[in-house]
């Protein structure tokens, strides 16, 4: 029996180093840049807010922000000196409830946020890139207390936001 492991250990060793060399074609995310090599700044105005949700575009713009300085690979600037220009419009802006404990009391719910993101060229207005429909999602915790729950939504917003400044990222320097 201790051969047999030893056989199937070493079976198993030999299949992880083939896969680890046999190039998958994996890279970091964000490390990619397929831009024009003429866009070296960028400029992000705040986001447009088109849902009943207040106040939550600056929680994007500044995630997107963020993002863009955590990346390096474009030095932000403002829209006079920018190469281009990412446009943001928050479209749609849904709390649902997500689960009930006994009772029918809600124990939590749903953010989800739908964005519209374009970036352009700032001399031309020509688009380079765009998305028509990103959307991501978080869940918070439902309480009793109105401040609570209202910071709860706030945390998950912000979840949201920081996740679709990496998927905006992301997918606009490697153009997917």
């Amino acid at each position: 029996m201790d051969r047999r492991r030893r056989m199937l250990f070493e079976t198993l060793l030999v299949l992880f180093v083939v896969s680890l060399l046999s190039g998958c074609g994996y890279h970091f995310k964000g490390k990619q840049n397929n831009l024009p090599k003429d866009i070296k700044t960028i400029a992000i105005p705040i986001f447009k807010n088109d849902t009943t949700e207040t106040n939550i575009e600056n929680y994007f713009t500044n995630a997107l922000i963020a993002q863009f300085v955590r990346g390096k690979e474009l030095k932000l600037t403002d829209v006079k000196h920018a190469d281009a220009v990412v446009y943001g419009v928050l479209t749609e802006f849904h709390d649902d409830t997500l689960t009930y404990v006994n009772g029918g009391r809600v124990s939590q719910y749903r953010v989800t946020l739908v964005a519209k993101v374009t970036l352009v060229r700032a001399r031309t207005g020509k688009v380079i890139w765009r998305a028509n429909r990103l959307s991501d999602f978080a869940d918070y915790d439902a309480s009793t207390d109105t401040v609570v729950n209202e910071a709860n939504k706030r945390e998950a917003i912000q979840k949201v936001a920081k996740l679709l400044a990496e998927i905006i990222h992301d997918r606009m320097l490697e153009n997917f």
